[in-house]
């Protein structure tokens, strides 16, 4: 028989069965749209990104920071940047971030960028920017606005912002609006004024954070970094000025991969319910597929008619896939391009990315079909005429030392440092709770508990018959991993928890998007009720130990009120020696992940150093942090060293029977008018975190929620081919006195037994699982964390998992209940 013969067999079968490859035909479609829509849109924006991402887009040729992201340097390495080969001209700009607000009626608050420039290259740098108004005049405060940014506060030319500055609010002019897309990255979400007024009003004198350098003409980027890169002032690095340099190359990344995990995931499922969908049609043509052998059909002649049934049926989806794939490119264009005014690119489409978005539906849905065809192939013509019995059980003793031997290794992986062996450990631990997951079947059914016939003979059956083993094998990885999920959050919920109650205690506290010198400090004087209010000021910086640097926070206090107030969740070191160490001076106390990162001890000695200044320090102590993060603690004597200066953090003492509430919405008045400062209470903090923590924690049970749902239709469609093989099984039960009622019980029993032992086998290694996976977020982290699990949690999952599993089996259980004797006996 002709391939043409079987191809036109192929499309017969797939009309006359479309509507059983229902669901596997919509996740194909939603997995195909998920892969092209995320190919569209990465292009589109890297291609945008790469039009822009130049230093400034044709005004510079190179761009040169700090070695340490978020720190400042000199305005002094300018001079010796200018002494190298072939460069024409120097541009050096201080940017900080703050928050600014609009004066006009219909304005609002935006946390943007404030970028000072020098105004004496005016004339050539506005050049093409098509500016409306002027620019800024030098130590002026006139603010530069890029269109779209001006569009969001509501402002125009001649109106005024208010930013939070070390002076507390400082107004600006808008004295000139551009098209800031003809700056490129440069000018998202940044206002551009004069580079000494924000010198001064951010108290950083004689300090910049970028270098744009113009060569002259003839000479390439390329060259002239491969020859002057090692001659830049050690203090500055060459920045790269590739898609991933942009500010936001690394958000695309992430979005690319979290949506290709995610198509991952749901063509992963759509192979699952291809493979059920395949298996129920393959075991509903048995008796066909028994006359076509026995009058001269070859076995693999009806193999590749249901080969070409998947490749229709993945042609088919693919195509829906592509046109939903715009669409999601569309929509992930739209939210991407809101986001941090993220430049939005236009949707092209490639022949490689119609290819690899076809190839991913055509590769999952043979996938799917790959066991059904076998099947097809090797079965002979008495076989496929013969009644199918249960795939009787063996013994599995290989499926368990594998299992076990998986286990051994998950184990292993805890023990070890290294970030992808631990990862293997999470990906083997899942293996095993799916391959001992059978055994655990085993063992529960042959527990003398079953209180009816019913639940004796499904017990029996269980026993002696592994038609089942699949389900409860995929089951017991979902409970594996959705436990594993659950450890992972509530140790970080736990952790946080922590950091909270200690270091965010004092009753009401006040945050700045920048450090004032003073000014808020003359506002709450005026503020009756305050007991006691203890300063705090954070920025960047860089920790210099054993030959290696790497950027920190640095959170200064004062040692004498701050622990009054507040205290940190102490590792080494504890509420009276680590705060009276501090307060002696020359001390830094650290996170003790990071000290860890680093083989940082008590009692080493460290560099810290910031804005061209460094100190010594000894470690005295450590602490577990992640809500902060890297951030070191030093005391304030240690930060006027470095530079430091001002506050952006004030803890309050309220008054013993002072009504909190009250004070803060007295402390919220007065700093109004300063934008970008928050006042908040500690049981607001604790609520905040409460809520966010809880955000993620459902967040993570939601996931679990859902693959058990998606579980639960593959289970369903694996309880449809169980019932459509024991319609004479059933038959015989109803032809002896079972009741309709009593073949329900029996299936519906089936499955709590096999979702029992799924949840046992995932809940136990899911333990491990959990363990291993909360060393990988602390190490990601960088944060102290230990594995934490409620029992309401292993409650839940072992509800959502038998709950799952029994509505996946009304359906089938409802159909066995309806098989009448004389109909299912007639086929003797």
């Amino acid at each position: 028989m002709s391939m043409m013969s079987a191809f036109a067999r192929g499309l017969r079968q797939f009309r006359f069965d479309f509507p059983r490859y229902g669901i596997a035909g919509i996740a194909l479609a939603l997995g195909v749209a998920l892969v092209f829509g995320t190919l569209l849109t990465s292009k589109a924006f890297n291609d945008q990104l790469t039009r822009g991402v130049g230093s400034l887009n044709g005004i510079a040729d190179v761009a040169v920071v700090p070695a340490i992201p978020g720190t400042t340097v000199p305005e002094s390495t300018v001079e010796q940047i200018a002494k190298l080969a072939n460069v024409e001209t120097t541009i050096p700009t201080l940017a900080r971030n703050t928050s600014l607000r609009s004066s006009t009626p219909a304005g609002s608050e935006q946390p943007l960028t404030l970028t000072g420039y020098p105004t004496s290259l005016n004339v050539g740098l506005m050049m093409g920017l098509d500016v409306r108004g002027r620019a800024p005049a030098a130590d002026k405060p006139e603010a530069l606005v890029p269109e779209d940014v001006a569009t969001r506060l509501g402002v125009k030319i001649d109106d005024f912002l208010t930013a939070s500055s070390s002076e507390g609010a400082t107004k600006l002019q808008v004295v000139g609006i551009f098209d800031g897309r003809r700056l490129g990255p440069l000018a998202y979400d940044n206002i551009f004024v004069d580079l000494q007024y924000v010198q001064r009003v951010f108290s950083l004198p004689g300090q910049i954070s970028r270098v744009d350098i113009r060569l002259h003409p003839g000479h390439s980027a390329a060259d002239w970094q491969a020859d002057n890169v090692g001659s830049l002032p050690r203090v500055l690095k060459v920045q790269d000025t590739s898609v991933l340099s942009s500010t936001f190359g690394p958000l695309l990344t992430v979005v690319s991969i979290i949506l290709m995990v995610a198509s991952g995931t749901v063509l992963g499922i759509a192979i699952l319910l291809s493979a059920t969908a395949f298996r129920m049609v393959v075991a509903a043509r048995q008796p066909a597929y028994g006359i076509l052998r026995t009058v001269g059909a070859q076995g693999r002649w009806l193999a590749t008619s249901v080969l070409f049934e998947s490749l229709i049926l993945a042609l088919a989806c693919s195509v829906v896939g592509l046109g939903a794939g715009f669409g999601v490119s569309l929509l992930l264009n739209h939210v991407l391009s809101s986001v941090g005014n993220l430049p939005g690119g236009t949707i092209a489409t490639e022949p490689w990315q119609i290819a690899i978005a076809v190839s991913s539906g055509v590769l999952a849905s043979m996938t799917g079909a790959s066991a059904s065809i076998l099947k097809v192939l090797r079965h002979v013509p008495m076989a496929a005429i013969s009644p199918e019995h249960a795939e009787r059980r063996t013994r599995q003793t290989l499926r368990s030392i594998l299992g076990f031997l998986l286990l051994a290794f998950g184990a292993a992986s805890y023990l070890l440092d290294a970030a992808a062996a631990k990862w293997a450990g999470v990906v083997v631990s899942l293996g095993a709770a799916g391959l001992l997951a059978p055994q655990v079947l085993v063992v529960l059914v042959r527990l003398k508990f079953h209180p009816e016939w019913t639940g004796k003979a499904a017990a029996s059956r269980l026993r002696r018959h592994a038609s089942l083993d699949s389900t409860v094998t995929v089951t017991a990885m979902v409970v594996c991993l959705g436990t594993a999920l659950v450890i992972g959050v509530s140790s970080v919920r736990s952790a946080m928890v922590e950091q909270i109650d200690r270091q965010f205690g004092a009753d009401i506290q006040i945050s700045s998007a920048t450090a004032m010198t003073g000014k808020l400090d003359e506002k709450l004087s005026s503020v009756p009720g305050i007991q006691k209010i203890s300063e705090t000021v954070w920025d960047y910086g860089a920790i210099d130990f054993a030959g290696k640097t790497g950027q920190v926070g640095i959170l200064a206090v004062d040692p004498t009120s701050y622990f009054d107030t507040a205290q940190l969740p102490w590792r080494q070191g504890n509420d009276v020696s680590s705060p009276t160490a501090l307060k002696d001076g020359g001390s830094i106390i650290f996170p003790e992940a990071l000290a860890a990162s680093r083989e940082i001890s008590v009692g080493d000695r460290v560099q810290l150093s910031r804005a061209g200044k460094a100190v010594t320090l000894r470690v005295v102590a450590t602490f577990a942090s992640l809500a902060t993060g890297t951030q070191v603690v030093v005391d304030r004597d240690t930060a006027s060293a470095l530079g430091l200066i001002g506050f952006n953090g004030w803890n309050i003492e309220a008054k013993p029977g002072v009504n909190i509430a009250s004070l803060r919405d007295a402390i919220s008045a007065v700093t109004a008018d300063i934008p970008g400062t928050t006042v908040i209470t500690a049981e607001k903090m604790r609520q905040r975190s409460e809520s966010e923590l809880g955000s993620y924690a459902g967040a993570a049970f939601g996931v679990v929620v859902i693959a058990l749902g998606l579980g639960a239709i593959g289970s369903a469609g694996l309880f449809s081919v169980a019932v459509v093989r024991r319609e004479k099984e059933f038959g015989m039960l109803r032809a002896i006195g079972a009741t309709r009622g009593s073949i329900t019980k029996l299936v519906v029993y089936e499955a709590i037994l096999t979702g029992t032992a799924a949840s046992l086998s995932g809940l136990l290694i899911g333990q491990l699982s959990g363990w291993i996976l909360t060393q990988i977020v602390a190490e990601t982290l960088g944060a102290t964390l230990q594995p934490s699990f409620g029992i309401s949690a292993c409650i839940g999952i072992l509800a959502v998992t038998l709950a799952s599993l029994c509505l996946a089996s009304l359906g089938p259980a409802i159909r066995s209940s309806r098989v009448e004797p004389a109909a299912a006996l007639r086929t003797e």
